[in-house]
């Protein structure tokens, strides 16, 4: 009795271990399943039973629990308990032998689960598992005997009385007996003061059948191998067995196979393997993320620049800059006759937007101009002057007319370089306005 408290203690402080560790760490989702079975236990050993008895013939029920954790895709852990009987009675030629013994099983199993992926998809609703472990016996037999304590003794009339049939003066001396089916006696050995606790080898196969997102159910085979030859009290050098056979239920904390998480058959690896745009740099890498095709990058994904003037070379027109130079937009070299001419441009059509916009109005006193304007021409004209081909991308309101706004918004762009109007193209597009 010691043993098996002790046995108890040390399951379920293990079993606190794994739940409060794995709570700790991520919550319910490393959580083992639990489950309950019950079935039919059946018993093999030395008493074989009636002529034509199979291994269900004498079966008893049982019942139990399991607790299961997976460690991998293809690998898990389950500690497995069962309670339960096993029984048998034989009639031999003069002796009627019986046994029941009550029977508490407690195991630690690797167990191997045939979804993983490799064997039977892991989207299956049903699928096999096979297991086996090391276990602990506890067992206690008792028989249904006379009234005397011995074994009724069967007679070849079919009888069971308290003499055997051999003994001289039974016809007249012995009683029928009928059976009460109570065993009540505890059994030993008349020679051997054996334990009645003993180790075990449990092989479990079974199928699991899915009912719903956390709910499965399972039926399974054990055969229990044990390490003692008095489950039944009658030992002939052979080991006793016992076979289990259950229909379960288990309850999952989270669905151990992932079959119901819909990112299950998603990649996410395959995120570090974006190139948007295919110059060979992954896009988690990439700094410049539009290079065209077919211009070679560095290994952060950018366009070239050998010289280092900030224009890459796929659109540097002058690839030998010395460094320190300042450059146009197409990498060319800026020369103080350049910048100078560039400079007196500027300030050119500076000064005809300055008189164009005639800083010294107001924007109300511009739109009075605008409209007395329009109204001195009586609507003749507008809409109906010709805008030069250079100029029509300008007339965004598409009324065949160019209009202050409009001009306006081309001198703007010409500074911020959104168009690719010269200063004399402006100086044209001004005098083109006010010919309307």
């Amino acid at each position: 009795m010691k043993k098996i408290t002790l046995l108890s203690a040390i399951t379920f402080l293990l079993i606190g271990m794994v739940f409060s560790q794995e709570k700790k760490s991520d919550g319910l989702k490393y959580i083992p399943s639990i489950g309950v079975h019950g079935g039919a236990l059946s018993y093999m050993g030395d008493i074989k039973g009636s002529s034509g008895a199979t291994m269900y013939t004498y079966w008893r029920p049982a019942y139990g629990f399991y607790l299961e954790k997976k460690i991998g895709s293809i690998f898990g852990v389950s500690v497995n308990g069962m309670f339960g009987k096993v029984s048998k009675s034989q009639l031999d030629n003069s002796v009627f032998l019986n046994f029941e013994s009550s029977i508490t099983n407690i195991d630690l199993n690797l167990l191997l689960d045939f979804d993983n992926g490799k064997i039977i998809n892991e989207n299956s609703l049903f699928s096999p598992y096979l297991s086996f472990g090391f276990g602990y016996l506890a067992f206690d037999p008792k028989g249904d005997l006379s009234s005397n304590g011995a074994f009724y003794n069967h007679w070849s009339d079919g009888t069971l009385r308290d003499m055997s049939q051999s003994f001289p003066g039974a016809d007249t001396l012995s009683s029928v007996l009928v059976r009460d089916y109570d065993y009540e006696t505890a059994l030993k050995d008349s020679t051997t003061n054996y334990s009645k606790t003993s180790f075990t080898i449990p092989i479990r196969f079974g199928l699991k059948f899915e009912l719903s997102k956390h709910i499965d159910a399972r039926i399974s085979a054990a055969y229990i191998l044990t390490m003692t030859d008095y489950i039944d009290n009658v030992a002939d050098g052979g080991n006793d067995k016992m076979f289990y056979t259950s229909f379960g239920l288990q309850y999952n904390f989270s669905t151990s196979s992932g079959k119901d998480d819909k990112y299950k058959d998603f990649d996410f690896a395959d995120l570090d393997k974006d190139d948007s745009d295919g110059d060979g740099v992954f896009d988690h890498k990439d700094l410049c993320q539009s290079t065209p095709e077919g211009v070679k990058v560095d290994n952060k994904g950018c366009a070239l620049d050998g010289d280092k003037d900030g224009v890459p070379d796929y659109k540097d027109k002058e690839l030998d800059t010395p460094e320190g130079s300042l450059v146009t937009k197409d990498g060319i070299t800026l020369t103080e006759e350049m910048m100078a001419t560039q400079e007196k441009m500027k300030d050119s059509v500076e000064t005809e937007y300055r008189v164009f916009v005639a800083e010294d109005l107001s924007k109300e006193e511009m739109e009075e101009i605008q409209k007395q304007y329009e109204a001195s021409n009586n609507g003749a004209s507008v809409g109906n002057t010709t805008i030069p081909e250079k100029f029509q991308a300008l007339d965004s309101d598409k009324d065949n007319y160019i209009s202050a706004k409009e001009v306006t918004n081309a001198i703007d762009g010409f500074f911020e370089g959104e168009n690719n109007l010269s200063a004399k193209d402006l100086n044209t597009l001004i005098d083109f306005y006010f010919d309307q």
